[in-house]
């Protein structure tokens, strides 16, 4: 009996970008582990755009997180793609599986949820 447990980083390895109105993640490792640390991405990714626009949590944490707003996609190591849903303040609402291998079905699919 293998009494190992699987070894999942607390960084996972994914590539991300943005065309204003949605936000995609792609998961580069082992499958699983940026759903398991989705948190931890999405935490770098929502600095990487403090960056950019300006936004500080330290004094606009009154206003609405830099990723409210974003429909969010993310796709696992299989290759399906995923909603993320979050809320005003950033944090993880849930994920809706949505069962696409096609970015753009997974697009026009992700702009209706909710």
């Amino acid at each position: 009996m293998n009494t190992e447990i699987p070894y999942i980083s607390s960084n996972p390895a994914f590539e991300w970008g943005t065309d204003g109105h949605v936000l995609w993640m792609e998961e580069l490792d082992s499958f699983g582990n940026l759903i398991a640390n989705l948190g931890t991405a999405l935490s770098q990714i929502a600095f990487a755009i403090e960056l950019q626009t300006g936004w500080d949590h330290r004094t606009d944490g009154h206003t609405y997180h830099p990723l409210y707003g974003y429909r969010i996609l993310l796709r696992d190591a299989t290759g399906i793609w995923y909603a993320v849903q979050l809320d005003g303040a950033g944090k993880l609402n849930g994920l809706v599986p949505l069962e696409e291998l096609d970015y753009e079905i997974a697009y026009d699919k992700v702009m209706w949820i909710d």
